[in-house]
């Protein structure tokens, strides 16, 4: 299965184990309706906040915002329980699962089918988009971390 990894990607090695976990399953997930045949897996934009890799993973069959752990999560981020993790644009609830060799992960979906992407360029495009607007903190922002946004909400910018 081929993929691809952003040039600061490549330089983390838990970022590429993730990679490697997702194109495993995409090569199971081959040939499925669910997937769209013009994506491969990459790992996008990750960038380092607070001891944590924040960037967004694409596959043929979704995007999720995704979260490594900083060394203090491990102990504390339990699977299938709620991570609420704090980037300039606002407080974000993610949900915590196990990645096989790539550890414990905190995802948020983007996107749950892939199929509105006509290829790898466009969906890495939104991937940019939406790390960009994760980093970005709210124009109107002069006091504490906003509450909860909606995913709706985060994808419309407001």
């Amino acid at each position: 299965m081929n993929s691809a990894t952003d040039l600061n990607a490549v330089k983390h090695e838990a970022v590429q184990r993730l990679v490697r976990y997702y194109e495993e399953a995409a090569g199971r997930m081959q040939g499925m309706p669910v997937c769209n045949p013009a994506l491969i897996v990459e790992g996008v934009d990750f960038r380092e906040l607070d001891g944590r890799r924040i960037g967004v993973i694409v596959t043929p069959w979704f995007m999720n915002l995704t979260v490594l752990p900083a060394a203090a999560d491990r102990s504390a981020w339990r699977n299938g329980a709620a991570a609420r993790i704090a980037v300039p644009s606002g407080l974000y609830d993610f949900v915590v699962s196990e990645a096989g060799d790539a550890g414990p992960i905190a995802t948020r979906s983007l996107f749950s089918l892939m199929q509105e992407f006509a290829g790898q360029d466009s969906a890495r495009a939104a991937a940019r988009a939406a790390v960009e607007a994760l980093f970005e903190p709210p124009p109107t922002s002069t006091g504490p971390v906003q509450p909860v946004m909606s995913r709706r909400r985060f994808l419309r910018g407001g």
